[in-house]
């Protein structure tokens, strides 16, 4: 007789459905990386690949395509598996993963941000921003390209460019493939897969039908050239995961045997000799530094801080610059200079619950059907933006984006509005504050085209010290001409039909030094002491001024970059796929000039490369006893380092808000039944992983900001910041 209890056959089918349940989580979840490269001190290769992030990845997987050996070295190690889920991609920023850049405070801008510094998220790991980016597929527009053809050359013309944009792009957008003048306009039979679906989350829906009610124009590609108005972006989604150059390109060219993947080393120098770049130094992970050399060419593209930062210790950069540090100069350019970036300032407004449609239950089952089979809300990134121009001289570009999001009641905000947006603890406290009976919904405005320019400098002539980075923000009083329109009109939405039901209302977060100001002034005082990056960067090694067109280093043989500092002007859009393609246009620069002459290294360390890989699931690190002129530079078999960086033990400062295991309270079909039978029977795997992430969700769907691990010091909720006050109507707060 069974009572209370489960058949035998029951049962057995049960861990059959459950076994079943966590073989598909973890093919979700687990990516095999670029195993380790053990290479001797000394050893040469025909091409070195500084950085690999979005354009070294890329770089190093066609590069590997000929017969010549290629060397890609990244400071940072394999991405955990944060990185795979979309609905996680602010998670890794301002933690282990990322540089931690901050901008130097100028005392102009940004002001009521902590400290008066922006927070500039930079990973440092495998795939780079393209790890922990929004994973937007933007290319600007044919306006951007033309520019740059008239500074640089007609080969970056839109013409030229698109085909290189086309080259590595798999469309699988069911909602632009449908509309073949769209389609044509895409690549079919690239690596990176750009994809989309019919289904809109309601809140999706909201904010289309709110923007098109205040006079936006509905876009159904927005990488098309004439996409003035608002619509979904596509994604550089895959199964339910984040894709990549790191996924889609580097992963699939790690098993040819001419490429060689370096984790954990940072390089410290060029090799620079009678103008000719012969080779790297690197600092490895056990403190001992050694060098590779370069029998073709050096390419960096370690990224907007990282490339400057690299090319000023190398000697490459303004003369009075390296002299004052006591840097040999090799060269002089104007490396470091020309950083801009598109400036954003949030905007916010809270309405009443019924919009993000997001609550503890639903996020916990949209967890298990995510480990199910890669579907659901955590499949999903930023959707919805709206371009708009108020330039009068060219109405076809925009001008302006505007970015909405949307924060359920009672979401955990406060220390992801600290760390990653590093706005001041008072104003996060009250946003906090509003959200325990509200939603929040935030309208990111970003301005496209600025004017003003910044600049990234050496702190010190040591590698281990992080550049000093000047943001020029708003240093072009032009660039705030425009945002009081653009505030207006992204607050205008308040006043549509669907969010004048939900009671909405603005949350007026005025600056004492403008709440005396008139509108116009008031909202530009805002806007300059409230900006901050919208983390696309650009600029700081560009064609033009500091390489030529074919992005050789001016007055260097053997040397580019190729990555977003040689961007001469940014595009309007996200930087990441156009990123992509100008590694694909260096790729094909480099394959064109193999068979010209090149310089021949000469060392007194060897010349010859020895090598031999882990095995692919090892952990490596380097065996500190190791002689720095050994052969080859053997690794331990165990290492604490990665699996310490994987742990959920470095979440452990999140909030438990879940159950130790799994329940069945709605009588579950499907699916959810069997998951959750799954988790019942089979362990806490799922269960773990839902505890530890969903408190990191925050406001999902549109473009939000999820709690994130790193300590951000004791506030005291009394201290003064700026004299920075916030305000919320009467009855409101």
């Amino acid at each position: 007789m069974e009572s209370g209890c489960v058949s035998g056959a029951a049962f057995a089918g049960t861990v059959a459905a459950a076994l079943k349940f966590f073989a598909a989580s973890q093919c979700i979840l687990s990516e095999k990386w670029p195993p380790q490269a053990n290479i001797a001190d000394g050893s040469s290769f025909d091409f070195i690949v500084v950085g690999g992030g979005t354009a070294g990845s890329t770089l190093a997987a066609r590069l590997s395509e000929m017969q010549q050996t290629v060397l890609l070295i990244e400071a940072g190690d394999d991405p955990p598996q944060d990185s795979n889920i979309p609905a996680y991609k602010d998670s890794l920023k301002r933690a282990v993963f990322d540089w931690n850049f901050t901008t130097t405070n100028d005392y102009y801008s940004s002001q009521a941000l902590y400290d008066g510094v922006q927070v500039q998220p930079r990973a440092k790991m495998l795939g780079g921003c393209g790890s922990i980016n929004d994973m937007i597929y933007s290319r600007g527009f044919p306006a951007d390209y033309e520019e740059w053809a008239s500074m640089i050359g007609e080969e970056w013309g839109w013409s030229n460019v698109l085909e290189y944009f086309k080259k590595s792009e798999r469309l699988t957008d069911p909602r632009i493939l449908r509309y073949p003048e769209l389609a044509e306009l895409h690549g079919r039979d690239g690596e990176i897969e750009v994809s989309g679906s019919d289904d809109a989350p309601l809140n999706v829906q909201k904010f289309l039908e709110a923007f098109r009610e205040v006079g936006f124009n509905f876009v159904k590609d927005m990488t098309n050239p004439s996409s003035i108005g608002v619509g979904r972006f596509s994604h550089t989604i895959r199964n339910g995961k984040r894709d990549s150059s790191l996924t889609a390109l580097l992963n699939k060219a790690a098993s040819r045997p001419n490429l060689f993947v370096l984790k954990r080393a940072l390089v410290t120098k060029i090799i620079i000799r009678n103008n000719t770049a012969h080779g790297v130094r690197v600092l490895l992970e056990n403190n001992t530094e050694v060098q590779y050399l370069a029998n073709r060419e050096v390419i960096v593209t370690a990224g907007t801080f990282n490339t400057p930062k690299l090319l000023l210790l190398s000697g490459i950069g303004p003369r009075e610059q390296l002299t004052d540090l006591n840097i040999p100069l090799v060269v002089d350019l104007p490396v470091g200079e020309n950083l801009h970036d598109h400036t954003m300032v949030l905007m916010y407004f809270a309405a009443e619950s019924g919009t993000c449609n997001i609550d503890e239950k639903s996020l916990y089952m949209d967890t298990i059907r995510y480990l199910y089979d890669g579907s659901g809300m955590l499949s999903k990134t930023s959707e919805v933006g709206a371009y708009i121009s108020f330039n009068t001289s060219n109405k076809n570009v925009p001008d302006f984006a505007i970015y909405p999001s949307c924060m359920p009641v009672n979401t955990e905000f406060y220390e992801s509005c600290r760390s990653v947006l590093n706005l001041s603890p008072h104003i996060c406290s009250k946003i906090q504050e509003v959200n325990k009976r509200y939603e929040i919904f935030t309208l990111s405005v970003v301005n496209l085209k600025p004017n003003s320019r910044g600049r990234v400098q050496l702190k010190s002539a040591d590698p281990l010290d992080s550049p000093r980075i000047y943001s020029g923000t708003f240093s072009d009083p032009s660039d705030l001409t425009y945002y009081p329109d653009a505030i207006r009109k992204a607050l205008s939405v308040i006043k549509t039909s669907y969010f004048r039901s939900k009671n909405a209302f603005p949350l007026d977060f005025s600056l004492k030094k403008c709440i005396l100001l008139s509108d116009d002034e008031r909202l530009k005082c805002i806007a300059k002491n409230t900006a901050m990056t919208a983390w696309h960067s650009v600029g700081t090694a560009p064609m033009g001024t500091v390489l030529d067109s074919k992005l050789r280093v001016k007055g260097v043989s053997g040397l580019r970059v190729a990555d977003a500092s040689s961007m001469p002007k940014v595009i309007r859009g996200n930087t990441n796929s156009p990123v992509v393609m100008i590694a694909e246009r260096a790729a094909d620069f480099i394959k064109e000039a193999v068979g010209k002459p090149y310089h021949t290294p000469t060392s007194t360390k060897p010349t010859n490369w020895k090598y031999k890989y882990p095995k692919p699931n090892q952990n490596i690190r380097p065996n500190i006893n190791n002689h720095p002129e050994a052969d080859t530079i053997m690794y331990n078999d165990q290492s604490s380092y990665t699996n310490s960086l994987n742990s959920p033990n470095q979440y452990n400062n999140f909030p438990n808000r879940y159950p130790a295991s799994g329940t069945n309270p709605n009588g579950l079909t499907g699916w959810a039944a069997v998951a959750t039978t799954a988790i019942e029977t089979v362990g806490s795997v799922v269960d773990t992983f839902i505890k530890v992430r969903i408190p990191q969700l925050g406001g999902l769907l549109a473009g939000s900001y999820n709690n994130n691990p790193k300590d951000v010091g004791n506030i005291s909720s009394t201290e003064n910041y700026d004299n920075t006050e916030t305000t919320i109507p009467p009855g409101q707060s």
